[in-house]
Order: C-alpha cells, then sequence, then structure tokens
C-alpha cells in the first residue's frame, strides 16, 4: 500500500498545485516550476533539483494559508469556471497585464542596463534575455487570441491539439528564460548601490514573472486539462 507521502511525490507537481493552490507557496519557496514544468511528478523535480524529498513532502502537507491573503487561490476557483469564462478571465486580466506592463518593464531594465551595466553586468544578460521574452510573448499572445482560444471559444476541433502543443513550446522557452533572470538576479534582489530606477525594474520583473506562472498555470494544469 503507498504511503500519503509516496503518493504526493508521484503525482505532477502541475497537478499538486492545481487541485491545493494554496500550497504554490511552497513550490515558490524552492524554486519549483509549477506552470511551465507542471509535468513532472515531485519526486523527479526533487531528484533533478536536490530538494529533501521528506522536507518538502512535509510543508506540502502542512502548509496552508488564508484564502483572502494568496492571489494563487484564484486558481482553486478557476478550477470551477466554465471553459469560455476561463478564456475570458486568462485574456482580460493576464495578456492585458503583461500586454501594459512588459513595455514599461522594457524601459527601465534598458535604462538601468545602460547606467549600471559596467558595475553590474548580469544586467546586460537580463536585458537581453528579457528582450527575446517579450518578442516570444507577444507573438504568443496575438497566436493564442486569434487561433487557439478563439478556436476553444468557437467549438473548433481540427487545429486544437496543434494549437496546445504550439502554446507548451512558448510556454517552456519562456519558462526557461524567466528560470535564467531569476538565477542571474539573485531573486530580485536589489544591490546597495541599487537606485530608485533599478529598485523599480526588478518590481517589474518579479510581478510579470509571477503573472506569468499563475497564467501559464492556468492554461496547461486547468484549461487543457478541461478541454
Amino acid at each position: 500500500m503507498k504511503t500519503g507521502e509516496d503518493v504526493l511525490l508521484l503525482k505532477s507537481v502541475g497537478e499538486i498545485a492545481s487541485e491545493n493552490p494554496e500550497k504554490i507557496g511552497v513550490f515558490k519557496k524552492y524554486g519549483v516550476d509549477f506552470c511551465c514544468g507542471g509535468s513532472k511528478t515531485l519526486q523527479d523535480v526533487c531528484e533533478e533539483s536536490g530538494i529533501d524529498r521528506i522536507l518538502i513532502v512535509d510543508e506540502l502537507k502542512n502548509y496552508s494559508v488564508a484564502e483572502n491573503d494568496d492571489n494563487y487561490s484564484l486558481s482553486k476557483k478557476a478550477k470551477d469556471w466554465d471553459v469560455n469564462f476561463l478564456i475570458d478571465y486568462i485574456v482580460n486580466i493576464h495578456h492585458t497585464f503583461l500586454r501594459v506592463h512588459i513595455p514599461e518593464a522594457e524601459d527601465y531594465v534598458e535604462k538601468i542596463a545602460n547606467v549600471h551595466g559596467k558595475g553590474h553586468p548580469e544586467l546586460l544578460k537580463i536585458r537581453g534575455l528579457f528582450n527575446k521574452m517579450s518578442q516570444a510573448m507577444f507573438l504568443h499572445l496575438d497566436k493564442e487570441e486569434k487561433g487557439l482560444l478563439t478556436d476553444i471559444k468557437a467549438g473548433k476541433t481540427e487545429n486544437i491539439k496543434q494549437e496546445i502543443e504550439d502554446a507548451l513550446y512558448y510556454h517552456e522557452y519562456v519558462g526557461h528564460i524567466l528560470k535564467e533572470m531569476l538565477f542571474l538576479s539573485s531573486g530580485y534582489s536589489v544591490p546597495k548601490d541599487a537606485c530608485a530606477s533599478y529598485k523599480h525594474a526588478y518590481e517589474l520583473l518579479k510581478n510579470i514573472s509571477d503573472d506569468i506562472m499563475i497564467h501559464v498555470h492556468m492554461e496547461n494544469n486547468i484549461l487543457f486539462k478541461k478541454i
């Protein structure tokens, strides 16, 4: 008979996040990719990342947070939304957020890379990565809104499988860039000599990263499972 620990370890991290979104806080603490890499089992993630599986399983079992203290609890509600409402939410909230804040972040990242790049060469790498991510993300948002998401709402099924595979590819590509930026910025920790623009740029990047993770989680682990 499998123990509770065994059952949890054999579940995908995306499934755990979908069933218990309040536990996403544990995944964030350990740097576990529950969205783009959500198909991996918790056991595989622990082995690949060197995470103590006993420790993380214990935290997952005992972690709880008040509903009004955790914006990730929205995905708990999203499981019960119908497909059309879920798509509208993803587009109107998450896609709109990215369309507004990515250009703003691009300006600030460019500014701090020019001013502080000599003393903080990681900013030059972050600028390059963010520009790549921005181009890929806007292309992806357009493709989803004009293709995949529109086709789902219209009940068109002939191209859905390929469109989902394309979306998963973009999600994985962007996920790799987010991980690299997080590493280069030491978790978006601002240095002591950071100016106000530097701090704001990192805050924007962190907020964009957080939004993408929840946005992709809603698509990969909830929307695509529904259809």
